[in-house]
């Protein structure tokens, strides 16, 4: 009968127990299931904001993040400034072009994708910040992150042949006119342009305009050389090498073939011979003709 006391008295400790401590005290916790909340999608990145020359792809990594109870097509857009290029690809392989994705429900579904931005160089797109939107949407379901494509300005000039002729001919001790272009083959305005040369010794080369104070995104100007060989020159071929440059950019050299030409005195002695030989004929005729 004590035995049973006992038993009957252990049995009511143990039910007080259960009825005081918490569920949790006694076994584990189960997770919250995803039902439990509403459906949700997230766009995020690491890198929201990409610098580059103009010019350049823009290359961003976009992940989806999707808490949901049902699987889901995501509709995929990305939308930039006018006449850029946008396209979004897989994480790898990028060699196609996708415009939805699906992700798995019952889960926290993750993927990533990449969004390419560029736009052409000869569009010369001012630079600065430019936003590009990219939205995944299913239904009512919206996630959206903007980016922010950063160009910089790309310095460069160009000096070319104003008649495509990278060669001349000139008159040593004399003045020689040869035409150029200078053009702005950058995106942003060029400042104070000025030029120099590589010739040989005795040689002088003039400019005008001697300086270029500024110079336009896609403008040209037109830039007179006068090429003064020495006076000794002798005959032959030469090279000189004409540069424009600022203190933002510099152009590639224009390597220019010069032949020089010698004046020479015997063309104006066959002149005089001939002129002379003339008078000589002509006072032999009057003396014979007084005969």
């Amino acid at each position: 009968m004590k035995a049973i006391r006992t038993i009957c008295g252990i049995c009511l400790l143990l039910t007080g127990l259960f009825m005081v401590l918490p569920a949790g005290a006694i076994m584990a916790q189960e997770p919250a299931l995803i039902s439990e909340v509403a459906d949700k999608i997230e766009l995020t990145a690491t890198y929201t904001k990409l610098e580059a020359v103009s010019g350049g792809t823009f290359e961003f990594e976009v992940k989806l993040s999707y808490m949901g109870q049902e699987d889901r097509l995501f509709d995929l857009e990305a939308i930039g400034p006018k006449d850029w290029f946008i396209a979004i690809t897989p994480s790898y392989p990028k060699d196609k072009r996708i415009r939805n994705i699906k992700l798995d429900g019952g889960r926290i579904a993750v993927e990533t994708i990449a969004v390419q931005a560029s736009v052409p160089f000869y569009l010369r797109p001012e630079p600065g910040d430019h936003k590009v939107t990219v939205t995944a949407t299913s239904g009512e379901l919206i996630g959206t992150i903007d980016l922010t494509a950063v160009i910089t300005a790309k310095y460069e000039l160009g000096l070319t042949p104003t008649n495509e002729l990278y060669n001349t001919k000139v008159t040593s001790g004399k003045d020689n006119p040869f035409s150029t272009r200078l053009t702005n083959n950058g995106t942003a305005a060029i400042d104070d342009i000025t030029f120099s040369s590589d010739k040989p010794r005795g040689w002088i080369i003039e400019y005008s305009p001697e300086e270029v104070n500024t110079l336009a995104a896609g403008e040209s100007k037109e830039i007179n050389i006068n090429i003064k060989p020495d006076a000794k020159a002798i005959s032959g071929d030469y090279a000189i090498s004409i540069r424009a440059a600022s203190n933002k950019a510099t152009a590639q050299s224009l390597e220019i073939r010069v032949t020089v030409e010698t004046p020479t005195i015997w063309g104006w002695t066959g002149v005089g011979i001939i002129l002379v030989v003339i008078a000589g004929l002509a006072v032999v005729i009057m003396r014979f003709s007084r005969r």
